[in-house]
């Protein structure tokens, strides 16, 4: 989305997403992105790290990596989020996630 950074950034091990968790949502997927973070509503609820396990669960599909390819680095009780994804481009991130979202 225009006047919107990318939530995308390379590191040395692959890319950092920067998400917006919504839980207790009606159903789970990528909304739109926003003030640069990725926003995803998830069906689960913030309690005992589902939700945090639905947003991995979620990017990994979205992204076609195993969930043990993703890590949660930042945000663990915070609806905002940091995740490394391991081995992965920030190109191929984004040609992924564009069957989605628009990233940029």
């Amino acid at each position: 989305m225009e006047g919107n950074a990318s939530p995308l950034r390379p590191c040395d091990d692959g890319v950092l997403i920067e998400l917006r968790v919504r839980p207790g949502s009606s159903r789970s997927g990528p909304l739109e992105v926003r003030e640069g973070r990725l926003v995803l509503a998830l069906h689960a609820t913030p309690e005992r790290g589902k939700a945090n396990r639905e947003a991995l669960r979620l990017l990994a599909r979205m992204l076609g990596k195993a969930v043990s390819e993703l890590e949660l680095i930042r945000g663990t009780a915070s609806r905002n989020k940091t995740i490394l994804v391991r081995g992965i481009s920030t190109q191929e991130v984004e040609a992924r996630l564009s069957a989605y979202i628009t990233i940029k």
